[in-house]
């Protein structure tokens, strides 16, 4: 068994013998004005730190506080080695006789963790023994001349003169510094109150008013001594009873706990009603461990993340000086978490007892959390929903219902009312005819219908599944705007088989009307030339050169057929020669602000066609003075802007021209605006995606 399991095994008969060893050097003393008075304060107050301090090591074993305590009271009993009539153990007496006040300090500055966990507090700490130790010894090596009776004092062996000032000096540095290290302590004490939490301060109150006021006693009684002898006794006196209060009420803080452990499990089981909410069993937690700011965390299995008593999501927060998590787990599997203030880890018998009453409540309720949190899961998820749900029974009636806008009710009273009474009755038939093949089939149904709502058509899309043995769900979503951008989308492509099949009878025509009836003619006077070659050559010349200019005027004819299927000069120089050659033809001014960089072929493309048709229709009918023209890239897409200053009010569904160009763009993903305020001017504007 170890030595922190078991301290009273050495500490226990050590300080027996220590004791012993102190009651006959101090009642032997030939030095010692009072020798029963101080044996008796020297016992009780070293073996009230020695007791205290092995029971509350033996209690709580990581803890230092024990050790340090123990460590208080042997200090003061190797202090009765000043008592001893020989000269080496009264040499060692005199020099390590203050040290169990160094203990001390290290004791309240540790307190209750029994761990320094400043930086300001070891550097007291190590200051304290530091000076504990120094301060006698320069007083042993240049001691006051006459501190004992004549022969009563055995020899100092430490002595090295007998220097009235430098004792006088040595006492004065000694003594300040003695006095700013208690007044530093005293002040991290007082800072350490007013930083703790309640918890904490239900901890350090007893001890910390006790120790306190000793730390203040010692800096006064250092101040007072070389002035007044009768303040020195009455200093001293308090600071017997306030240095040994301090044990005893360690032990009361131990038995405290000891009761708020019992009475923690009583409230538990007698706060906490038989049929408690999560909110009503956390509530008995807080008054348990006496800590009001607790909070339950509760596992929630599904989700694999810990909820709070409302099932909301519960994130743990990280262990702090102030803070801390206590995980519950119930066959190696997570039950609950309780965050709650980090002193209560210095009373872990408190701690874990409650915790392990409270293990059973806290197993109960988790079912109930995470019906609640899945509860919250899934009405977050409706809430969410666009769409309108309805919980219909086979007979027709509205069970529930849950509706994002209320507005999208044909009627406010839904519960209790039969489907035929809310919608028309033929929709009324296919609804639960389509209900009723969910629950009989146990496959979802689908069915689009229309509704005059608020004096307009609008579309809808329902979707049926079953939910119980006697009842269905209804789940109505709005497709108004799909229908028209289906139709629109139908209309569009309507149009653009019509302009294709106009495009295509149109050069026909033309084929047929220039370059074909120049081509025939062209073979009638080849074959004329042909027959006149050999009887007359002159005129078989004439007939040749006139066939050469009737197909130079057919090839022309032919380019400008081409043209207009696609510009050659797009595809062998690019957008901005293309663009470039409209504005020259163009028969007012036009600037052009071309794109940097090229851009996919297609997109070239309807860019060319937008300005093409947009420069056709200022020249037709905008009466303007100047064109502005803009291709860039912006946000993943080309946008083309063509600007007159005219007369404005162009229709885009007025012509066809502008509308073919919507639907050119439009197969491309794009979208055409056309901003036309009369008197102001005309600005089309297309918005084309470049992937």
């Amino acid at each position: 068994m170890s030595l922190s399991r078991r301290p009273w095994l050495f500490f226990g008969p050590a300080a027996l013998v220590a004791g012993g060893a102190a009651v006959a050097l101090t009642l032997t003393s030939d030095h010692e004005q009072h020798p029963g008075l101080t044996t008796a304060l020297l016992l009780f107050v070293s073996m009230s730190f020695v007791v205290a301090g092995l029971i509350g090591w033996m209690r709580r074993p990581a803890n230092r506080t024990g050790m340090l305590m123990v460590a208080v009271g042997f200090g003061v009993l190797a202090g009765s080695l000043y008592e001893s009539n020989s000269a080496l153990p009264y040499t060692l007496g005199g020099i390590v006789g203050s040290l169990f006040i160094a203990a001390f300090v290290h004791l309240l500055l540790a307190y209750p963790s029994g761990r320094l966990t400043s930086r300001r507090g070891r550097l007291i700490v190590t200051a304290a023994y530091a000076t504990a130790f120094l301060a006698p010894l320069l007083d042993s090596m240049f001691p006051e001349r006459h501190t004992c009776k004549p022969h009563a004092c055995p020899s100092n062996l430490a002595l090295v003169s007998y220097n009235h000032p430098v004792h006088v000096a040595e006492t004065a540095v000694w003594t300040s510094v003695a006095v700013l290290l208690f007044a530093a302590a005293f002040w991290l004490l007082i800072g350490r109150w007013r930083r703790a939490t309640p918890a904490l301060r239900r901890q350090l109150r007893p001890v910390y008013i006790a120790g306190g006021i000793s730390v203040l006693l010692l800096a006064i009684g250092f101040i007072v001594t070389p002035f007044s002898g009768v303040g020195n006794t009455i200093v001293s006196v308090a600071l017997i009873v306030t240095f040994t209060a301090v044990p005893f009420l360690f032990l009361a803080g131990l038995l405290g706990t000891t009761l708020a452990r019992s009475a923690g499990v009583g409230a538990i089981f007698s706060a906490v009603p038989e049929r408690a909410s999560p909110g009503e069993v956390q509530e008995g937690l807080r008054m348990a461990l006496r800590d009001p700011t607790a909070q339950v965390a509760y596992w929630y299995e599904e989700g694999e993340h810990y909820v709070d008593v409302d099932g909301n999501r519960f994130e743990l927060p990280r262990d702090t000086p102030r803070r801390v998590v206590t995980r519950l787990d119930y066959a190696d599997s997570p039950v609950a978490a309780i965050v709650h203030d980090a002193a209560l880890r210095e009373e872990p018998e408190l701690l874990q007892t409650i915790t392990n009453a409270a293990r059973i409540a806290l197993e109960r309720d988790k079912l109930l959390v995470e019906v609640k949190a899945r509860a919250e899961r899934y009405r977050a998820i409706l809430q969410a929903m666009p769409d309108l749900m309805f919980r219909i029974t086979r007979e027709g009636t509205y069970r529930g219902y849950n509706a994002p806008d209320p507005r999208n009710l044909l009627s406010e009273v839904v519960v209790g009312k039969k489907v035929h009474d809310r919608l028309p009755g033929e929709l009324a038939d296919h609804v639960l005819a389509a209900g009723r093949a969910a629950v009989d089939r146990g496959t979802p149904q689908m069915i689009e219908y229309e509704l005059d709502f608020s004096g307009e058509t609008r579309h809808y899309e329902a979707r049926f599944a079953a939910s119980g043995e006697d009842e269905f769900l209804m789940i109505v979503r709005e497709i108004t705007e799909r229908k028209r951008q289906q139709e629109e989308l139908e209309s569009s492509r309507a149009r653009i088989v019509a302009a294709g099949d106009e495009e295509r009878r149109k050069l026909e025509r033309n084929l047929h009307d220039g370059a074909q009836q120049r081509l025939v003619s062209l073979s009638l006077s080849l074959r004329l030339a042909q027959g006149r070659l050999r009887d007359d050559p002159d005129d078989a010349e004439q007939l040749l050169e006139s066939s050469r200019r009737e197909l130079a005027q057919a090839l022309e004819e032919l380019r400008e057929l081409a043209r207009g299927i696609h510009p050659a000069v797009l595809t062998d120089r690019g957008l901005d020669a293309a663009l470039e050659a409209l504005a020259a033809r163009a028969p007012l001014p036009v600037e052009i602000d071309g794109p940097a960089g090229e851009l996919p072929a297609q997109v070239e493309a309807a860019a060319y066609y937008v300005v093409s048709e947009a420069l056709a229709n200022v020249t037709k009918y905008a009466q303007a003075s100047a064109v502005e023209v803009k291709v860039e890239r912006r946000n993943g897409f080309a946008v083309v802007e063509v600007a007159d200053d005219g007369v404005g009010g162009a229709d885009p569904l007025r012509g066809s021209g502008l509308r073919g160009l919507a639907d050119r763009v439009a197969s491309l993903s794009g979208k055409l605006d056309v901003d036309s305020p009369p008197g102001e001017g005309t600005r089309v504007r297309a918005e084309i995606p470049l992937e």
